[in-house]
């Protein structure tokens, strides 16, 4: 049977015999008695020919094959083990030197022996290795690495999906990291954004920079390629043969061309789209950031041009290691202050204890930590200001606004919030615009986005993940939400600020928020600065304007189910009592008559007591003391 293997067309005789010698030198199968350039060509009867298509042609695989065996994965399995990591152990000292990158790159090649060979072994293997290393360094004619590794900056320790992260790492690693929970992020020289695409660019990147590197090197080799002869001794003979022949200046030349060849061999199908992705795929443990270390210093403010200490009001150079994802839209400003300044005026009716209180709040909007836990509610009807007053302020805060739906504060939601709080972390301030009326606010929801209670939130497709609330949490709307709960700390987290403007007729400019960010954006933040400073100068105590003050009140009034069923349906006096069940049954029929929710039997007593209303039981059963129903509901 006769093999025949497609070779690149050759007219040079010399270098055709090379090539076979090489061959036979590789493959101990090739016939060694057929090495001279003669052409043999035999006629058969009837043959039988099978042909084998393939990707390259034969002569390519010599270039790969110290490629390949240096990067191999595959087991190394026992009765050969010796003989491999003895082999490599020699070629990997000649090839790095006696350093400690050619000892990480021994014991990897170390662990694929199968069963593993003990561990006095492998020392006794590396021991000799460095013995025959040794030798072959005091050589006259030996070329150490370094003098053909010059100028070759982002080659890996090894031609592979992790040798080429390590090298990605090092390059990138102040503007790369990775979090499970939120994915690659990209340092912009302003801030860390979430980018997988930016972080894929980079990759990109280093692909062409490691292309760039090896061609201008080539290009500086030429010369001198062109001057040791070293292609027409290849040309002409084996490489074995030609390293005999080669005085230590072409070894030298020869080394850092075929070292240089392999580079760029690997470097180009590092451009392939799957090794684009591994790339970013094994660097991800390398680059890994806890998703806590973000963001973590409150009072510092993102802009454009520079970072605010909102404790000190100062501005400083961003710092990639502050680890902030967020930024404003604009830089804080003196420009057209007079323009916000009126607007405030226009929104509050000229209130200035208003004005100055909502200065505190909304620049508390800023701070990225929970000093008040609360719910900040802007109540009005329409036309009034206050969408266009929270949405200006949201623009301009930009990256660390949010919002958040409505019905995730409402009793019976159905919507899975997870993906949505996810998207809260590292806000500052979070607007939830209207609620339909009637609707019952869920208190407990309101609790968990209003405190500094670690959040359980997943991104769509990422790891779950735990993360502390750093919001100030608004709702706008025209109706305000009912409230079932009696308690005080329900009410100590529901801040209602009352807009009472009617913009119209002239007042009324068109797109208004757009106007208001496009004009005096710059004066809305240096505005919303200074009431973070008043905030935390003040040490977040400050007391209500009496126009917050009374609207709170007359909100917890109109809401205090209880008292409101008590004066519609019962008459009040120590002497009094009436069975318990029967007042049950008589709120459930007046809750029926009202339209309200009806409250449990657990949540109804629970009222009753904190009401002063005792139950007893009696021989007719169990009563209260202190009341009695009306004689019309009797």
């Amino acid at each position: 049977m006769h093999i025949y293997f497609p070779i690149p067309k050759i007219t040079n005789l010399a270098e055709y015999v090379g090539i076979k010698e090489s061959l036979a030198e590789t493959y101990t199968f090739f016939d060694g008695n057929a090495l001279d350039g003669a052409r043999f060509f035999f006629g058969v009867k009837n043959p039988a020919v099978e042909i084998v298509r393939g990707r390259k042609y034969v002569t390519e695989t010599l270039k790969d094959d110290f490629e390949d065996f240096d990067n191999s994965q595959d087991l190394i399995q026992q009765g050969s083990r010796n003989s491999t990591v003895n082999h490599f152990a020699g070629r990997v000292l000649i090839r790095y030197g006696n350093t400690n990158e050619a000892r990480e790159l021994f014991d990897k090649k170390a662990s694929l022996c199968s069963p593993p060979l003990p561990d006095d072994e492998l020392e006794q293997i590396w021991r000799s290795a460095c013995k025959f290393y040794k030798k072959v360094a005091a050589s006259e004619d030996y070329v150490p690495p370094e003098e053909y590794t010059e100028g070759i900056n982002l080659r890996p320790s090894e031609f592979s999906d992790i040798g080429q992260a390590e090298v990605f790492v090092r390059e990138y690693q102040d503007r790369i990291r990775f979090s499970p929970s939120t994915g690659f992020l990209v340092y912009n020289d302003s801030y860390w954004e979430e980018s997988e695409l930016k972080a894929q660019g980079y990759s990109q990147d280093l692909v062409l920079k490691q292309i760039e590197e090896i061609d201008n090197e080539l290009l500086k080799m030429d010369e001198d390629i062109k001057k040791s002869g070293i292609r027409d001794i290849m040309s002409s003979m084996s490489e074995k043969k030609a390293m005999e022949v080669f005085d230590k200046s072409q070894k030298s030349i020869y080394y850092k061309l075929t070292s240089l060849e392999a580079y760029k061999k690997y470097a180009v199908k590092r451009g392939d789209t799957r090794a684009i992705h591994a790339t970013l795929k094994e660097s991800k443990p390398m680059l890994e950031i806890d998703q806590r270390e973000l963001d973590t210093d409150e009072f510092l403010l993102n802009t454009p041009s520079f970072t605010v200490d909102l404790k000190t009001g100062e501005c400083r150079d961003h710092k990639a290691e502050d680890y902030i994802t967020k930024e404003t839209s604009v830089d804080p400003s003196d420009e057209n202050m007079d323009i916000w300044l009126d607007a405030l005026e226009t929104f509050f009716v000229k209130d200035s204890e208003l004005i100055e209180y909502v200065q505190k709040v909304a620049g508390i909007s800023l701070i990225g930590k929970v000093y008040i836990e609360a719910l900040i509610i802007a109540y009005g009807d329409g036309r009034n200001g206050k969408s266009t007053f929270w949405n200006t302020i949201s623009r301009v805060l930009n990256l660390y606004s949010g919002s958040i739906s409505a019905d995730i504060l409402t009793v019976n939601s159905k919507r899975n919030a997870k993906p949505e709080l996810a998207e809260t972390r590292g806000k500052r301030l979070l607007i939830a615009a209207e609620l339909q009326e009637g609707l019952r606010l869920n208190t407990s929801n309101v609790k968990q986005l209003c405190s500094t209670d670690e959040i359980v939130a997943e991104k769509k497709y990422r790891d779950p993940f735990k993360f502390i609330p750093s919001h100030t949490l608004v709702l706008y709307t025209n109706h305000l939400p009912k409230v079932g709960a009696l308690d005080e700390g329900t009410w100590r987290r529901l801040i209602v600020i009352p807009f009472e403007a009617k913009i119209e007729g002239s007042s009324d400019i068109k797109n208004y928020t757009d106007y208001l960010v496009d004009k005096a954006g710059g004066a809305v933040l240096k505005w919303l600065i200074e009431g973070a400073k008043k905030a935390i100068d003040e040490d977040f105590k400050f007391s209500l304007p009496k126009k917050v003050a009374d609207a709170i009140n007359e909100y917890k009034e109109s809401n205090n189910w209880f008292k409101h069923f008590l004066n519609e349906c019962c008459e009040i006096d120590s002497s009094y009592e009436e069975k318990s069940g029967e007042v049950y049954q008589e709120y459930r029929a007046y809750c029926l008559r009202t339209g309200d929710y009806v409250r449990s039997t657990t949540d109804f007593y629970s009222a009753l007591s904190s009401n002063g209303f005792m139950r007893r039981k009696t021989n007719q059963g169990i009563v209260i003391n202190g009341l009695k129903l009306k004689s019309d509901f009797v």
